[in-house]
């Protein structure tokens, strides 16, 4: 596979943040800390509407002693949402630049064996993610909605690669909890 399709594989395609054990990720992966985005992964595009059971994931990564910091190219309702999770937040961060992964883990005090950043974009979180060799989970997004940069360009794209990566077998969603 050429480098750049490696460098836009996550390391697990999963339907949801409900997927993600933390207490096996941080005992299995030693994971300490996640970047997560915002839009489509916590909450749909462009509201700011928590679900119940997001803020009980984040309470139960919370007590399994993983850190959480919230990364988002927008500056929408990013404040909002991380005072309503006692997480830090980075916003307007032009992701998928190093900087702020990087900035992220220096505010969760982990290094990049240690972190895993969590998205529904391949284009912003994955390919930032494997830019500093993080543990890169994408997630289904939770809405058809996007914004039209993303609508026209990420998703067509991705549509295109995720056919190509499960065509060559590269790629599987996997269903239920992760890490098993």
């Amino acid at each position: 596979m050429p480098h750049l399709f490696r460098i836009l594989v996550p390391d697990v395609y999963l339907e949801n943040i409900y997927s993600i054990d933390t207490a096996k990720l941080k005992e299995k992966k030693n994971i300490k800390g996640i970047i997560l985005d915002l839009d489509n992964t916590i909450v749909p595009w462009g509201t700011n509407n928590l679900d119940d059971r997001v803020l009980q994931w984040i309470e139960q990564v919370k007590q399994n002693g993983v850190k959480v910091c919230l990364v988002s190219n927008t500056h929408k309702n990013i404040s909002d949402i991380g005072h309503k999770l006692a997480i830090p937040f980075l916003y307007s961060r032009y992701k998928p630049r190093r900087k702020p992964f990087r900035e992220a883990m220096k505010i969760m005090n982990t290094n990049n064996k240690e972190t895993a950043v969590v998205g529904d974009q391949i284009f912003t979180d994955i390919w930032g993610g494997n830019r500093l060799q993080l543990l890169t989970i994408l997630v289904c997004p939770l809405s058809r909605s996007d914004s039209l940069g993303t609508t026209i360009i990420s998703r067509v794209l991705e549509g295109f690669l995720l056919s190509i990566l499960f065509r060559n077998g590269k790629i599987e969603l996997t269903k239920g909890k992760w890490p098993n």
